[in-house]
Order: C-alpha cells, then sequence, then structure tokens
C-alpha cells in the first residue's frame, strides 16, 4: 500500500520543490490563490517512473512549506506520499495526458477574470476580446471548458479536450487552468490574461462597449 506519511523533504527534487512554493506565493500574492482555493502540480521524471508533485488538499498556497507537497505517480494518479491530494488530481492528470509538452499546471481562481466571466454571461465570445495587440496574441491561447461540477471527471475531460489546443482554458464559472514548461510559465500566462480581464473592465466600467444585451 502506498505511504500515507508527509514525503521526506530531502526526497523530492528541490528545484521543482521551491519553484512550487515561489510560485504558488507568487499568484498567491496577485490574488488568484486566495483563502484555500486553486491547486498547483508538476512532473518529476524519477528514477522509478513518472511522478507527480501536487499542492495537497486543504492548504493556503501562499503560506506553504515543502510538507504542504504530495506525491502521486504519473501514471494512475495513485497518491504515493503526503496527502491528501488536490481534489482536482483528476484535472491534472487529463490535461497532463492530452499534451505531453506541458510540465507544470497552475490552477487559479483570478478575481478579476472571474468578475468578467459574470459580466460576459452568456457572451463568451466577447471574454477578453479587445482592440490590443496583444489581445488577439493572448486570447489565441485561451480555451473554454463548460461549467462542470469541480473535481469532477466531466469537469477533468471538457478541461482536457481543450488543453490540446490551448495552455490555457477557462473553466465557465470556476477558474483558470494554466498550463506550460514550468510553474513560472503557467504563472506568467495567468497573470497576462488577468491583466486583460483588469482591462476589459476598466473599459466597460467607463463606459466603453458592452456586448447586445447588457448595460
Amino acid at each position: 500500500m502506498p505511504s500515507l506519511t508527509v514525503p521526506p523533504a530531502d526526497t523530492l527534487p528541490q528545484d521543482l520543490v521551491q519553484d512550487m512554493l515561489f510560485c504558488c506565493r507568487e499568484a498567491w500574492l496577485g490574488g488568484g490563490l486566495l483563502g484555500f482555493n486553486g491547486n498547483a502540480s508538476c512532473l518529476w521524471e524519477s528514477e522509478d517512473g513518472p511522478r507527480l508533485l501536487m499542492t495537497r488538499s486543504g492548504v493556503c498556497k501562499g503560506r506553504m512549506t515543502a510538507a504542504d507537497i504530495c506525491l502521486l505517480d504519473a501514471r494512475s494518479g495513485a497518491l504515493l506520499a503526503g496527502g491528501p491530494a488536490s481534489s482536482e488530481s483528476a484535472m491534472h492528470l487529463a490535461v497532463y495526458a492530452a499534451r505531453p509538452d506541458c510540465r507544470a499546471i497552475l490552477h487559479t481562481h483570478p478575481p478579476r477574470l472571474l468578475a468578467l466571466g459574470m459580466r460576459l454571461a452568456g457572451h463568451m465570445e466577447d471574454f477578453l476580446r479587445l482592440p490590443l495587440f496583444e489581445s488577439q496574441v493572448w486570447r489565441a491561447r485561451l480555451g473554454v471548458a463548460p461549467a462542470q461540477a469541480p473535481g469532477s471527471q466531466a469537469l477533468a475531460c471538457g478541461v482536457a479536450e481543450a488543453a490540446r489546443q490551448h495552455p490555457a482554458v477557462w473553466m465557465c464559472g470556476h477558474g483558470l487552468c494554466a498550463c506550460g514548461g514550468s510553474l513560472a510559465e503557467a504563472l506568467g500566462l495567468t497573470e497576462q490574461l488577468e491583466h486583460l480581464a483588469t482591462v476589459q473592465l476598466l473599459a466597460l466600467g467607463a463606459g466603453g462597449p458592452a456586448p447586445a444585451g447588457h448595460g
């Protein structure tokens, strides 16, 4: 049976541990991981096969330590050490399977993206659509997954399908899943999209054009 003890710090790759602690704290400081929401993971090619380092369930990402990182088998999803694993572990595993180039995933709840999603409910074609060059660049990297219950297999499948073509996926009514070659890359993508949401909300609030049916 897999061990459910906290993995000794010296048994985990310290570069990945430090990256996870740093990026989670940065996302927390930026407002995307407040409270206990969100999760992060990264792949590790260990001598015993591919492993997944993941934030455990119920931890504040801004005050994490190495003891809050659990270890999963990247093929089966079985918990090997630490835990309990994040309730979104199925989504992470599905995205890694859909994108072989992905090495890290950051799932956040960025407040401005969430507010914009509510503002444009029913008009997702206008989500982050702005007359700015950077809007075209970053919007092209964003896919959309329909609203599904958090932690469900339906959500995992929907996000994985959208992630095949897009490194970031907006989960309607839930949050953002960003992936990349590292957590720093996933964090940067998250920040770019949150910035565009800020600009769009400011434009709408300042009397900018709203989608049809929206005052």
